[in-house]
């Protein structure tokens, strides 16, 4: 499971930092994360426009979601140098977090790490304040996974870009996060998916699934979704409202799930508690033991963070 400290997330909606109009409508979205995009969604043009829209909306405040990031610009860059500067120093106070895109090595994390540092100084902010989260959107990336993952104990999440990394490896894609053209099995990006949630969890890391860009395809936004919430992410990227449904949906345990799995919890606790003890129990016909109890208690958390509460069938949930 995640760290304890690292609120769980479902849907996180990216909102262009270059619209005010989208920024204003995304005050009233209930959603598990909101991030303001200063980096893909942003005209090469607008980067100093948009930096100054987002920073002003930090100030504002009054979003509704629990929890507000903002992705800058490429480190490597002097405009994605200069969106954490301004950011920091003008609104580090109104930020959750910052989202780094097209991370490749631990060292540009050591770099971001020791830069925030001197501007959390700078701001009068507690050192070790601002949060991180990490995108992998290449094959070099991906190949550092483990390394990246624990460069800095700023980081609360790894999330998974996959227009990008399609790029990178050449695959024959056309709409984010869909399977290449022709790719004959089901998911193409099941190494990539795992690999991520490896080091995330490693690491007592978020693992957050990337976009699906076809807006008006519900149905493979629900199985792309279903997929990556099935290996054990966290969530997963938006791009649009009419998506925050479908995703959340896929990353709450279901009713019968959750209260399957506190009726094993209970029983678990109570077969341990009784006078004759062992390691494995009879729970419905299936042997359960202490890997049983902890894979129980995964799903149980995760709904509790969605909402749910034990029906009556369920309600003994230790």
């Amino acid at each position: 499971m995640p760290r304890s400290d690292v609120n769980l997330k479902r849907a996180v909606l990216a909102v262009p930092g270059s619209s005010e109009k989208m920024i204003t409508k995304a005050r009233t979205i209930d959603v598990d994360e909101i991030f303001l995009d200063l980096e893909d969604s942003v005209s090469q043009t607008e980067k100093s426009l948009a930096r100054n829209k987002v920073i002003d909306a930090l100030l504002e405040g009054n979003f509704k979601t629990p929890q507000i990031a903002v992705r800058v610009n490429e480190q490597i860059t002097s405009v994605g140098i200069e969106d954490v500067s301004a950011i920091v120093l003008r609104a580090g106070k109104s930020i959750n977090s910052l989202i780094i895109p097209k991370v490749e090595t631990a060292d540009q994390v050591f770099d971001l790490d020791k830069r925030l540092s001197d501007l959390e100084q700078s701001a009068n902010l507690t050192i070790g304040s601002i949060k991180i989260q990490i995108q992998i959107e290449s094959a070099l990336g991906l190949s550092n996974i483990t390394s990246i993952a624990g460069a800095s104990k700023r980081i609360t999440s790894l999330i998974f870009g996959p227009g990008d990394f399609a790029a990178s490896l050449g695959m024959h894609v056309i709409n984010i996060g869909e399977n290449p053209i022709n790719y004959p099995g089901t998911d193409a990006y099941h190494y990539v998916l795992f690999s991520i949630l490896v080091a995330a969890r490693a690491n007592g890391l978020l693992a957050i699934d990337g976009p699906y860009s076809d807006i008006s395809n519900t149905g493979g936004l629900k199985n792309r979704s279903n997929l990556s919430a099935s290996l054990g992410y966290d969530g997963k990227w938006v791009i649009h409202p009419g998506q925050i449904e479908t995703v959340n949906v896929a990353f709450t345990p279901s009713q019968k799930s959750f209260d399957l799995a506190a009726k094993v919890m209970n029983h678990f606790i109570e077969e341990a508690n009784s006078k004759e003890q062992s390691g494995a129990f009879l729970f419905e016909g299936k042997m359960i033991d202490e890997a049983s109890r902890k894979m129980a208690e995964g799903i149980y958390l995760k709904g509790i963070a969605g909402g749910l509460k034990p029906s009556i069938e369920g309600e003994k949930n230790g």
